[in-house]
């Protein structure tokens, strides 16, 4: 992957950043975002500093990531169960079942 440099308008500022060029519509995208919450942060508070407002926000969403992989790993822990009792089962049936042999006979 080759880098190329993007320019972002963020937060009432320019940034230019190397990055590989399928991740540009992306870091475009997470940038619209943070600026969108942002100003939201500041509209909905009352609070005038950008720092303040993009700190809450940066804490907003890393509670918001930490609550995902939290899910994450709750629904992989429950697949990873039902898949154990699946092969249990499996394991069983296969167990029990006698295993037939095709038997040829040449006439």
């Amino acid at each position: 992957m080759s880098s190329k440099t993007i320019e972002l308008n963020f937060l009432g500022q320019v940034l230019r950043l190397n990055c590989p060029e399928e991740q540009h519509d992306s870091l475009r995208e997470a940038a619209k975002l943070l600026d969108s919450r942002v100003t939201e942060m500041k509209d909905r508070t009352g609070i005038l500093q950008v720092e303040k407002a993009l700190a809450i926000v940066a804490l907003n969403l890393s509670f918001e990531l930490l609550q995902e992989q939290h899910k994450t790993h709750k629904t992989e822990n429950v697949l990873q169960n039902q898949i154990e009792q699946l092969t249990r089962s499996l394991e069983s049936i296969s167990a029990s079942t006698p295993t037939q042999q095709a038997s040829y006979s040449i006439d």
